[in-house]
């Protein structure tokens, strides 16, 4: 990620200090305008990955990575010979399920007829209700297993979620399947995101009204550039970077772009952020750990002072410490008079 502070002004010119001939300029900082350079990633916002829900060895691969693919297209085919035969098993325990059901309903019948002449007991009677009752129950648990049967039998054939493009494919034909085993990831090419991290501090500057501009370096010239009106970031932080996941929408249809492309985005930000400085890179002196530039003071002279900087952005670098709004710094250390 890189900071970019385009409003940012450094007003230079030959020092008639002590050290003549010392290119100097003045520290000026100014909000408007300016933006938060962020690398970020281009995710799909619909990708799923399918994965088996029964084990077995992969019989048929339909499908490659790249490939596009309909809603309800088969992708694979995993063995359901055992499967088949558990389901032909069930529906034979429905028949007969059926069968006893039907004996016991006419039984039932026949029962009544008898116990309206009073030619058997009441007792007779519920005994011939209950076992037509038990025969129902019965017959309703063989169906409801064999649905359960017929609906394992499915699961051995993967099938497309949603029209889209196959994008990793990680299985062959002989493989063993396994239940919950990655097989195949898929996304939806219509509906791409970039993905980029905001520092906290950066969080509260963050103008989401204003358009952002996206670059993707690899993407041809006419279309490197897009911009997107919707911008998304999510409520928590991660603890470990402390940064927040800004999510910016791209517009549907876009070419040439696919998830896990590298892109740069551009973040505007508010005039909260009329304190961020900016230098140029070339004024900073770098001996092992420390990172300082000149600094000249009242007397005409030059004072090296440490300072701590952040992000790069092209020929220059943001201070986060050491410096203010008002500074004179020497634009080349080397030009400096050493005591």
């Amino acid at each position: 990620m890189r900071l970019v502070i385009i409003a940012v002004a450094l007003a230079t010119f030959a020092g008639s200090l002590q050290a003549a001939g010392v290119e100097t300029a003045v520290v000026e900082a100014n909000g408007a305008g300016a933006v938060y350079a962020a690398d970020g990633t281009v995710e799909a916002v619909r990708q799923s990955t399918i994965a088996s829900q029964v084990s077995g060895r992969v019989t048929a691969l339909t499908v490659k990575a790249g490939d596009a693919i309909k809603n309800g297209q088969v992708l694979l085919q995993i063995d359901q010979r055992a499967a088949a035969q558990q389901s032909v098993a069930s529906e034979a325990q429905v028949a007969a399920a059926q069968a006893q059901l039907e004996v016991a309903s006419k039984e039932y019948d026949r029962s009544l007829r008898l116990f309206q002449k009073q030619y058997i007991s009441q007792a007779a009677m519920e005994q011939a209700e209950a076992r037509l009752k038990s025969n129902q129950a019965q017959a309703n648990a063989t169906v409801a297993q064999a649905r359960a049967a017929m609906t394992e039998t499915s699961f051995h054939t993967m099938r497309a979620p949603y029209n889209g493009v196959v994008a990793t494919v990680t299985t062959e034909v002989g493989d063993m399947a396994l239940p919950g085993k990655p097989l195949v990831t898929v996304y939806d090419p219509g509906a791409l995101r970039v993905v980029v991290n905001l520092p906290e501090s950066y969080a509260a500057m963050l103008n989401r009204n204003a358009p952002v501009r996206i670059e993707f370096p690899g993407a041809p010239e006419n279309q490197r550039w897009q911009t997107v009106q919707r911008i998304t970031v999510l409520p928590t932080s991660d603890p470990a970077s402390h940064s927040i996941e800004v999510r910016l929408a791209l517009a549907a249809g876009v070419a040439n772009i696919a998830p896990g492309t590298f892109a740069r985005a551009q973040l505007p930000l508010s005039e909260k952020s009329a304190g961020v400085l900016t230098i140029p890179v070339s004024a900073v002196v770098k001996r092992t750990e420390l990172r300082a530039v000149y600094v000249a003071v009242p007397d005409g002279r030059f004072q090296l002072r440490q300072v701590r900087l952040g992000k790069v952005a092209g020929d220059r670098v943001e201070v986060l410490a050491g410096l203010r709004a008002g500074d004179r710094i020497a634009l080349d250390p080397l030009a400096v008079p050493k005591p």
